[in-house]
């Protein structure tokens, strides 16, 4: 059975570990970001082109931008670092959203 989270539940997950962001407007919420090194090009297996991935996973519902898919080449701000949104994934039941962003 898949369960998902209720929107009132996010909240006091992110409380936990999440880190504080400014977006779109919105300076009161928390997100969780993950720096993890991504295989951009590679060829017959083989990877040739490294870099980091910074994606940064937020509650949809706090941000109007999300919802409307509107956040593409918009600034966040993470943990006092300045990045730009690149693409926007909804996650399952669009209560996540996960920004893959560029510094």
């Amino acid at each position: 059975m898949t369960t998902f989270y209720r929107d009132a539940d996010i909240p006091a997950m992110l409380a936990d570990f999440g880190v504080p962001v400014e977006f779109d407007g919105v300076t009161d919420q928390k997100g969780i970001v993950d720096y993890v090194d991504s295989v951009t090009l590679k060829e017959n297996g083989i990877g040739g082109v490294v870099n980091k991935a910074i994606t940064v996973q937020l509650q949809t519902s706090a941000f109007p931008s999300l919802a409307a898919s509107s956040a593409i080449q918009k600034t966040i701000v993470v943990d006092g670092i300045r990045y730009t949104v690149r693409d926007r994934l909804q996650q399952t039941d669009g209560a996540m959203t996960h920004l893959l962003c560029t510094n």
